[in-house]
């Protein structure tokens, strides 16, 4: 399969390095291993590697470089690393007490599903009412700031920091930037989408999305094709990615707070703008778009989630919320890109609320409720499946490299992608050190086993605050993989040449 940048597809060559070359970003070899946009370059979660690392060392990995001061979570967002062109860019929306402002008790805390027992319907619903109003006269206490750092690769030093005043939202703006035609492509807040100079970070364009705004937040992410970038915010929204002209928007009936992102159907043998663009939506729905003019060409009941859909050879694949929908293809024919597609299969075996699978040669991978399987994409069958043994996972996607899968939650998990059965190479976490541990070895060496009771559980707990942030998910290219922490950027250099 052909995984290039996305906007160049599979052509020649010729038609490559035309394009790399338009980037700025040609040094002899194709960028075909770069991350510069959600779930990397084919948006399926798949990067090419050479050899990768199959275990650590008992000391640990030490990591290449640690970005520190880079807030994550409630204080910046869940947004993603990426990684183009030997840089990494990385976005957040933070907030910052002002020096004067006083704040009380939170009589309306966030709750989590199973603290919400004993509430019907109706009063959750006031509940909320009151959360949002109590959250939105708290921001008043706050400054808001949305922050884009590029940093290089090799080094972790620092090539721009660029901060801009923004507003509150409810919950924190999280999209993923999106690096395409040597620009930086993020939504921010207040329906509001950004294009950097990926070189300098100079802003070139800012574009005010059509829709109301109070405090609503939107954690979709940008793909550009064919000169066009698109994002869901509310209804998919299509700009021009050279000045940031609105070009069209999709149906208004299906407006909805979108954290899923936009994928591209490439059609052979069509000019670009004919290419198609697919969305998952609301209700359980997922939409195709001509990118060329935003008509809509199907609305389909996939029962997908808030998760990004993903198209791999001639199949479409949606993942929902629910066990009932779980994983489910659909079989695309280019030559009728009109049609809605026919459902070829549908795995059962797990569901996530937004976590996205990730596709490897003729399988898929899929995470959901600790549940980790190999499917086949022939026809849906489990290759295997297992049970992880790790907090209640959320969100956060899987990724492959090369041979290997990985998933980043509390802490690096590596399994052999090639292996007909569930095989850990190394279930990792992250020291006070920064170092990448295996479990045993970090327990060996904070000597756990030795310390009485309860002790010895919260000394472990602590140890997981500095693994990868909840909802982030790493970013890996050419050998190294990036893992965002609640307060920084870390980088590991996983390739076995050293």
């Amino acid at each position: 399969m052909c995984r290039l940048l996305p906007q160049y597809g599979c052509g020649s060559l010729h038609r490559v390095v035309l394009g790399l070359l338009c980037l700025g970003a040609f040094d002899g070899s194709l960028l075909r291993a770069d991350w510069p946009q959600w779930r990397g370059a084919d948006r399926d979660g798949y990067a090419e590697s050479g050899s990768l690392i199959r275990d650590l060392p008992a000391a640990g990995l030490p990591s290449v470089w640690v970005f520190a001061d880079f807030e994550g979570g409630n204080s910046g967002g869940w947004s993603s690393p990426v990684i183009a062109g030997g840089k990494v860019y990385a976005y957040a929306h933070t907030k910052s007490k002002k020096g004067d402002a006083t704040l009380g008790q939170a009589q309306f805390p966030w709750l989590p599903p199973e603290k919400r027992t004993g509430m019907t319907d109706a009063e959750y619903e006031e509940y909320e009412v009151r959360r949002r109003d109590e959250n939105e006269a708290r921001a008043k206490a706050f400054s808001f700031e949305q922050r884009v750092i590029c940093l290089d690769l090799k080094s972790g030093k620092t090539l721009w920091d660029k901060r801009t005043p923004v507003v509150y939202t409810r919950f924190v703006q999280s999209g993923t930037p999106c690096v395409a035609e040597g620009k930086l492509f993020v939504l921010g807040p207040e329906r509001t989408a950004y294009c950097y100079d990926a070189e300098t970070g100079n802003v070139i364009w800012t574009q005010r999305l059509p829709g109301e705004f109070r405090d609503e937040f939107f954690a979709s992410s940008f793909v550009v094709h064919a000169d066009v970038a698109m994002v869901a915010c509310g209804a998919l929204v299509a700009l021009d990615a050279a000045d940031g002209r609105l070009l069209w928007q999709g149906q208004a009936p299906l407006d909805y707070a979108s954290h899923s992102s936009p994928v591209i159907w490439q059609l052979e043998n069509q000019p670009s703008r004919a290419d198609v663009v697919i969305a998952n939506t609301k209700g359980g729905r997922t939409e195709a778009y001509r990118i060329a003019d935003g008509t809509l060409l199907w609305d389909l009941e996939s029962g997908a989630g808030q998760s990004t859909p993903i198209v791999t050879a001639d199949l479409l694949l949606t993942y929902g919320s629910s066990r009932k929908n779980g994983l489910s293809a659909y079989r695309l024919d280019a030559k009728t890109p009109e049609v809605a597609p026919e459902l070829a299969w549908r795995f059962r075996g797990a569901a996530d609320s937004g976590s996205t699978p990730a596709v490897y040669r003729d399988s898929v991978f899929v995470q959901g409720e600790k549940r980790l399987a190999k499917v086949s994409l022939a026809d849906g069958d489990t290759l295997w499946q297992t049970t992880l043994s790790i907090s209640n996972p959320r969100y956060t996607s899987l990724v492959v490299a090369g041979d290997l899968l990985y998933f980043g939650w509390d802490g690096l998990l590596c399994v052999d992608a090639a292996s007909d059965r569930y095989r850990v190479l190394f279930d990792a976490e992250i020291d006070s050190e920064g170092r990448l541990i295996k479990s045993d070895d970090l327990r060996n060496k904070l000597k756990l086993d030795e310390i009485e009771g309860g002790e010895a559980e919260k000394v472990w707990q602590k140890m997981l605050s500095f693994g990868p942030l909840a909802c982030s998910t790493p970013a890996i290219s050419d050998g190294v993989i990036l893992v965002r922490r609640r307060d920084s950027l870390v980088c590991y250099r996983l390739s076995s040449g050293g």
